[in-house]
């Protein structure tokens, strides 16, 4: 429990504007001010004692007050901006100073410090800004746009753009304004999907800047340089609130329209939108005054004057909102703060109620169910500030002219035996002795902190006193008090112990309860200093800031005292593990210590882990209550007995799982307590158990009680009565504990049973002769659910029945359905209700709710929970009712049950009561009570009664059956024929009047009635009987397949073999019915039913008729039925005898699927190759591809997929084939192709060649392309590059002549490159060009590399070039000689000059229609053999 004292502050003048506490000191800095009285501001400690105040100047004449200020983030120096523009400064011991402003004659609205304090920017509501370097308590002026333009509008609000660097958060209310001081993971950002600003780029300095907003919507980013410029604006509308994520590099800004913005930056300069959204503030919300703060990494918090808090994630895009408990719904929330190392939420509400929201959620908050919602705190003016001090107790609360300063603790109590103190308030300390009632209050002039309690002494103290109280009957007298600083003081019934830090070093005083001093004890400067201490017993454990635990034996005599054991060091001081409690055992053997825990983002919590320091054994044991969804909150071990403790638990969720339901009770309270045994054996679970919510913490343990203070009856003022209340431990209920044997007896069997020990169990107690402990054994057994224990203990009870009862419950699946069981055996009645609840066994708890005569509960948990037993319950009822004579609610009951029909009028013509019986007939409107009582009448004769009631009941045969038995047919007939009501079913009736009518001989009526009563078997009888063909055909087509058969077989005899084989088919014999066709030669008839066979219908029906179609040359018809027939060969030779197309249909139908059976799959594979061979014979080239390749065989659908021509599936298959021999296949046809001029296909045959390594053909190939680059372009270098490929691929070639070919190669490689070298020399060495261009001449076989044509042409162009046209003339003349074609190497204007110059006339050669592919034939190369390799299969 939290208690929070107030120190009120009353504000002078009456008018609180503003409050802010410093980041690091205790200190608060109030505003005050109204209009007409001069503002002021004042300086509080935190209990509120004046620290020092100060005015303006000129605040007394023109009211003044102070518009803006803030703290210095490290130093005590308050910044203040006044209404007229002047800036003070106040420091601690120093005067007032008053710089020079630039801002004079306007009211200041923002101040904000930087994180390191070295720098502050003012702005006022003009616009201009200003930034200030700080020079030890003074500020200078560094740059301002007071001599520039404005900015729009007024500066309402700013943040400072802090660093992740830095150390750690200055303070919780910064945390709340977004200035995390984490080390931060890089986020990738490239992602954003968003609108960038709009406005111009500024290249900030990230050392210094900070972010502005105003009335104009403008947000300003300004640095310490001056750089100023707008980075967004938000609908031109004032700016509400602004912040800054640190984590995301952005800005986040809300303005008076309730729409925000997420604005990110990467550079530094450009800054892209994140995110949109408005808030949809409700009815009575105000948006100009919302407030926007961080409650964490990603959350933002909205508080608009509503009856919640808005919470939103940014980064998960992801909302809900925080509201206070039940009683607390309608509280209109003013304002609201966040303390980052607390994780907890202060609001203030309008009706003055300061509300809490704790953090208790994994590592991100995903719902309203990660906040615990604490007690409130009640004030008495609605409040208009909260804010958080430093540390993690602190808060202070601004009403309209207060301020209240609250200090938060945890409620200090103590207890020793059976006396327990508890502190009330700051001064009061409320004493109880629970055996002797004894109940009083004591008074401390001292500011109590903290208390403790040792025999008839108790200690109250604070951080300078301690004072000591004497219990002196029903008062506490004041021994006196020790003025001395301390961290902290411990009790001993002998002794009193108060810890001190001095100079670095810490030490223990021991003094006397007269508080003369005694001894210390000191501690090692190593381990740190003093933090906590905790006496048990004669022992003391003392931890420290270091992480060590010390423990001493102080039960001696002065300077007797000693150290117990060794100092133990549990966390390295650089860890995020710290010491934040510890407690000792009575025996000195085990101290627990809960810890606290700092998470990566600075934030504080109490570890869900106990850790337990065994003396004895030197280990630390560690039970983790996050198994239990709980986190540990204090401590505390009995008095007298080692091994046991208690620990009082908040709810804790794991991140990732959703809180469980509450319990159905609301006055369950969120602790609990947890019971633990420590030993050597372990940490082991004893006892759980939530505590009643009027209860306010665990004050203690001492076996056999837990006690509590009872917050009902307690609170600032104490009770006369008790205000402390216990309960007994589980174990302990009911037993007399009084003999120290029988209390020693159950705690230990209490360990051993929660140590699984059941053995150990049994021994501890098997001597206890108490027959009334066995009971309550067992009775304690129903709430651990230990049956083999309860087993024992009913045998020890001598309770055979319930022994048996038990037995017979373990059938059921549920354990709790067993333990039920138990607790119906031992009278615990709502112990088994719990537990048939508990398990869902609704049935059980029904009957064990008949079985207590509680038929109403049993009734309504069937209504509820078990309505499949509901009517069987209300007849059981009904029948208990009849037992007890209660006729009339028996008569309910049955209604209930709906089964009065038969069981009213049973129980009241056996109870004699035939004149109720008739008049409840009468009023009854059930159609079973009209039928019950017509056969009454009918037994006696009462024929027009009966028929009347059978009317009433609907009983259309009765009626029938009692005209025919009257001898009244007409109107039997009348009833079946025109029954009263359409829907009726006279069916019944009908069968019934044509068996009478057959008796009678009239087959006419019989034959009708029977088709009405859709009797058709006794209607086709009476047909056939009579040959009537017609009425038997139209019947059987309407009667059961049976009887269909029966009418076939009929029909054939009598050798009406049409209607037979309609018949037949109807029945589902179609075997019968196409024997029947093909006999009869019912041709038409039979191609009908062919058309309706599916694949359920035996083989042998369709083999014949494909026998069939084949006689009346239908084919494919014939095909189709050989193939559901499953005769494959006899489809495929049909297909091929009478040139039937084989489709891809009747293909993929006659494909077997794949088996493990190696006969199988040989057979599937030969008939894939038969289908194949099919298709390829009907050039269905594709589908014998398919099919071939199904078969395995793809060098064989290669071939015959080649011959289809269709050159993008032949190079898709063969890429997706991936054989040497398809490759080959493919590159060859593919050189058949005009690969000339389709570099797609080229590349496919050289990557073909290359991948079947083939590289004989690649070869072969390159020099096919060398000829193409000479013979269609004249490109001897490519053509060269071609050649030298030819050859380094038929080096890599095994051919038989490789040798051969790579000689000429390198030979045609030879007069290519010499070409080339001629060509390229012209110009530089025409001399060696002609000499290389008539040695290639010379050559007999140059035409296989170089074309003759192509080394005239050069020389004859060189010559022309040069006017030598005598020897270009000889060359042409030359040409001629050897008939090569001039016009496909020399321009025919070249020729003609040339012989003009000569003065020959030119005349046209006799071929020059002769083609260039006739002198240059394609290359021998390229293989022209497909189509013999596509043949030639096996």
């Amino acid at each position: 429990m939290a208690l929070h004292f107030n120190f009120k502050i009353k504000a002078d003048p009456v008018a609180v504007l503003g409050s802010r506490w410093h980041p690091v000191y205790p200190v608060l800095a109030v505003s005050t001010g109204e209009f007409g009285i001069a503002g002021k501001v004042s300086i509080y400690a935190d209990e509120g004692a004046a620290i020092g105040g100060f005015t303006h100047g000129n605040a007394s004449e023109n009211c003044l007050t102070c518009q803006a200020f803030e703290w210095h983030p490290k130093k005590k120096l308050l910044c203040t901006g006044w209404k007229d523009g002047t800036i003070l400064l106040w420091s601690e011991g120093e005067e007032i100073q008053e710089v020079a402003s630039p801002h004079k004659g306007t009211p200041i609205g923002i101040i904000s410090w930087t994180s390191s304090g070295d720098k502050v920017l003012t702005g006022d509501t003009h616009g201009v800004w200003c930034v200030w370097r700080l020079d030890r308590n003074t500020i200078t002026q560094m740059c301002s746009n007071k001599d520039k333009d404005p900015l729009d509008g007024a500066l309402t609000h700013v943040v400072f753009r802090s660093k992740l660097t830095d150390r750690k958060l200055n303070s919780p209310d910064e945390d709340a304004e977004g200035n995390e001081r984490l080390m931060l993971e890089d986020e990738d950002e490239a992602d954003l999907n968003m609108h960038s600003s709009s406005f111009g780029i500024t290249r900030f300095n990230d050392h210094c800047m900070w972010f502005m907003g105003g009335s104009s919507g403008n947000v300003w980013g300004v640095d310490e340089d001056g750089n100023c410029s707008i980075v967004f604006n938000l609908d031109n509308q004032p700016i509400a609130s602004l912040l800054y994520y640190v984590h995301r590099n952005g800005i986040v800004a809300m303005n008076q329209a309730s729409s925000v913005s997420f604005y990110i930056t990467t550079d530094g300069s450009r800054w892209v939108q994140q995110a949109r959204f408005r808030i949809s503030f409700g009815k009575g919300a105000n948006a100009a005054s919302a407030q926007m703060i961080w409650i964490g990494q990603g959350l933002l918090a909205t508080c608009a004057h509503e009856n919640m808090i808005r919470v939103w994630n940014i980064d998960a895009n992801e909302n809900y909102i925080l509201q206070g408990e039940q009683d607390l719904r309608m509280e209109k929330l003013l304002t609201i703060a966040y303390n980052g190392s607390k994780r907890t939420i202060v609001g203030g509400t309008k009706s003055g109620k300061i509300m809490f929201w704790q953090y208790s959620g994994g590592t991100q908050s995903t719902s309203e169910e990660d906040w615990e919602c604490l007690p409130e705190v009640r004030l008495e003016e609605p409040v208009s500030e909260v804010g958080w001090g430093p540390g993690e107790s602190l808060i202070s609360a601004s009403a309209s002219d207060s301020v209240s300063l609250l200090h938060g603790t945890s409620l200090k109590r103590r207890l020793w035996r059976t006396s327990a103190i508890i502190q009330l308030t700051p001064h009061v300390i409320l004493y109880e002795d629970v055996v002797q009632r004894i109940v009083f209050a004591t008074t401390s002039h001292i500011r109590v902190k903290n208390v403790d309690l040792a025999g008839s002494y108790f200690a109250a103290w604070n951080n300078k006193e301690v004072e000591v109280f004497h219990v002196q009957m029903n008062k506490a007298v004041s021994v006196g008090v020790i003025e001395t600083e301390n961290t902290g003081v411990a009790l001993h019934t002998d002794k009193i112990l108060v810890t001190r830090t001095e100079r670095g070093i810490s030490s223990i005083e021991l003094y006397n309860h007269q508080l003369q001093k005694l001894s210390h004890l000191s501690i090692k400067a190593h381990e740190g200093d003093a933090t906590h201490t905790h006496v048990n017993n004669d022992f003391l454990v003392v931890a420290t800031s270091k992480n060590y635990i010390s423990c001493w034996w102080i039960g001696g005599r002065a300077g007797e005292d000693k150290a117990h054991g060794y100092p133990k060091q549990l966390w390295e001081p650089g860890s995020n593990t710290s010491i934040e409690s510890i407690a000792v055992n009575c025996a000195g053997t085990q101290i627990a210590v809960l810890a606290k825990v700092t998470d990566s983002q600075g934030q504080t919590s109490i570890s869900t882990k106990l850790y337990i320091n065994d003396l004895e054994r030197d280990k630390v044991m560690v039970f983790d209550f996050a198994t239990l969804s709980r986190t540990p909150r204090t401590i505390c071990w009995d008095e007298t007995e080692p091994r046991i403790l208690a620990c009082e638990t908040g709810k804790y969720k794991k991140q990732g799982v959703t809180e469980v339901a509450e319990e159905e009770h609301a006055e369950v309270s969120k602790l609990e307590v947890v019971t633990l045994f420590a030993s050597a054996k372990g940490i082991k679970l004893q006892e759980r158990f939530p505590l009643d919510k009027n209860v306010a913490a665990l004050i203690g343990l001492s076996v056999p009680n837990f006690y509590f203070y009872n917050k009902a009856r307690g609170g600032t003022s104490p009770s006369e009565t008790s205000n402390i209340t216990s309960r007994k431990m589980r174990d302990f209920e009911g037993i007399d504990c009084t003999d120290p044997r029988v209390k020693e007896a159950l705690l230990d069997f209490s360990y051993n049973l929660a140590c699984g020990d059941m053995d150990a169990a049994y021994r501890s107690v098997k001597l206890v002769k108490d027959e009334n402990v066995w009971t309550n054994m067992a009775q304690m057994c129903v709430k651990t659910g230990r049956l083999d224990v309860a087993e024992v203990c009913l045998g020890n009870m001598q309770d055979a029945k319930g022994a048996r009862a038990l037995r017979e419950a373990k059938k059921e699946p549920e354990v709790e359905a067993h333990v039920a069981m138990l607790a119906l055996q031992l009278g615990l009645v709502e112990d088994a209700e719990r537990l048939y609840i508990k398990c869902g066994r609704y049935d059980l708890l029904n009957i064990m709710h008949q079985a207590c005569g509680r038929w109403d509960d049993a009734i309504k948990t069937a209504e509820e929970k078990d309505r499949i037993h509901l009517r069987t319950i209300h007849y059981a009822h009904a029948r208990h009712l009849e037992s007890l004579g209660d006729i009339q609610n028996a008569i309910k009951a049955y209604e209930a049950a709906k089964c009065h029909g038969y069981e009213v009028p049973r129980m009241l013509y056996g109870a004699g009561l035939l004149e109720d019986l008739g008049k409840y007939t009468s009023n009854s409107n059930d159609k079973d009570v009209y039928l019950w009582w017509a056969q009454y009448c009918e037994a006696n004769s009462q024929f027009e009664q009966a028929l009347h009631f059978y009317k009433e009941a609907g009983d259309t045969l009765a009626r029938v059956r009692l005209y025919c038995y009257l001898r009244d047919y007409e109107t039997a007939m009348h009833l079946v024929t025109s029954p009263e009501h359409p829907k009726e079913d006279t069916s019944a009736a009908a069968y019934h009047l044509a068996r009478k009518f057959e008796e009678q001989g009239k087959m006419k009526e019989t034959l009708q009635f029977f088709r009405l009563a859709k009797a058709y078997k006794n209607a086709i009888r009476i047909a056939r009987a009579n040959e009537m063909e017609g009425e038997v055909m139209q019947l059987s087509l309407q009667a059961d397949q049976a009887t269909i058969i029966e009418s076939a077989q009929w029909f054939e005899e009598q050798n009406m073999l049409d209607k037979a084989v309609i018949l037949y088919k109807k029945g589902g014999e179609l075997a019968k019915a196409i024997d029947l066709c093909v006999r009869g030669e019912l041709f038409d008839t039979l191609q009908k039913l062919a058309d309706d066979l599916d694949k359920e219908t035996d083989p042998e029906v369709f083999i014949q008729c494909a026998e069939f179609f084949l006689n009346k040359e239908q084919h494919e018809k014939a095909v189709r039925m050989y193939i559901q027939a499953k005769s494959y060969s006899e489809a495929l030779q049909v297909c091929l005898d009478r040139n039937v197309q084989l489709t891809e249909e009747m293909a993929e139908e006659m494909t077997l699927p794949k088996t493990e059976n190696e006969d199988d799959e040989a057979l599937r594979l030969s008939l894939l190759r038969k289908i194949a061979k099919v298709a390829k014979l009907q050039e269905s080239w594709h589908l014998a591809c398919k099919k071939y390749t199904q078969a395995g065989d793809r060098v064989k659908g290669m071939k015959v997929l080649l011959k289809s021509g269709d050159t993008d599936k032949i190079i898709f298959f063969t890429n997706h084939s991936r054989q040497k021999d398809i490759y080959i296949l493919a590159a060859h046809y593919l050189q058949t192709c005009d690969w000339h001029n389709d570099p797609v296909i080229t590349k496919h045959i050289i990557t073909f060649y290359t991948k079947a390594r083939a590289y004989e053909s690649l070869s072969g190939f390159y020099d096919a392309i060398a000829q193409v680059y000479i013979d269609e372009f004249r490109d001897y270098d490519k053509a060269l590059g071609a050649l030298q490929d030819a050859l380094k691929f038929m080096d890599k070639s095994k051919a038989q002549n490789r040798e051969l070919k790579m000689g000429q190669l390198e030979t045609k490689i030879s007069y290519v490159e010499q070409f080339v070298e001629a060509r390229n020399i012209v110009k530089s060495d025409p001399g060696r060009m002609v000499e290389v261009c008539r040695e290639l001449l010379e050559v007999e076989d140059i035409e296989g590399a170089v074309r003759v044509g192509d080394v005239y042409a050069l020389l004859v162009e060189f010559y022309t070039g040069r006017q030598e046209y005598e020897q270009a003339y000889q060359l042409i003349e030359r040409m001629r000689d050897r008939n090569i074609i001039l016009s496909y190497y020399l321009e025919t204007q070249l020729v003609q000059a040339v012989y003009s110059a000569m003065g020959v006339e030119y005349k046209e050669q006799e071929h020059a229609a002769q083609s260039h592919h006739a002198a240059h034939p394609p290359p021998d190369d390229i293989p022209d053999d497909i189509d013999e390799e596509i043949d030639g299969e096996d």
